[in-house]
């Protein structure tokens, strides 16, 4: 079984475990499951955004046995860049780099500038651009998770 409190970003999480009494019904969230000849038992758990509780229960006679553990799903982290366009040859700097994160709460860095995240999770910062090709990078980070994108623009002043 997952740990206890784990916060995860897959829609799926694996339950495995084993009952050593083979006469024992076992349950997971009130469905039952069927043991294995040796007592192990394996089940995809498919979660919902948000804390999800999964419960295993053995029971044989009076005898009753109970595993909890609670699971936070997250969605994962996206991060779309809305302006620039990729390719786009521009003749004015600096340029306003924008786009939108999944979660607001993610950092945002642009071009190693961290920016302000909007509660919508849309951002927006003003990149100044140098002659020729500029490649501008919009990073967000969620804990472990890190997106990163890449908009290679041109710079053509009049």
């Amino acid at each position: 079984m997952p740990k206890d409190g784990a916060t995860v970003n897959k829609s799926t999480v694996s339950v495995n475990g084993n009952v050593s009494n083979l006469k024992a019904t076992v349950t997971l969230n009130d469905t039952q499951l069927k043991p294995g000849r040796k007592g192990y038992f394996r089940t995809e758990v498919e979660l919902t955004e948000g804390i999800n509780i999964i419960k295993v229960v053995a029971t044989r006679g009076k005898e009753v046995v109970t595993r909890t553990v609670t699971i936070t799903y997250t969605l994962p982290l996206s991060l779309e860049i809305t302006s620039p366009e990729a390719k786009a040859t521009l003749t004015e700097s600096p340029v306003a780099v924008s786009g939108t994160v999944s979660d607001p709460e993610a950092t945002i860095t642009v071009n190693d500038m961290e920016v302000e995240v909007a509660e919508d999770g849309t951002f927006s910062a003003d990149v100044e651009l140098t002659e020729g090709i500029n490649r501008i990078k919009v990073v967000t980070t969620r804990g472990k998770e890190t997106v990163t994108k890449g908009v290679p623009v041109t710079y053509s002043p009049e």
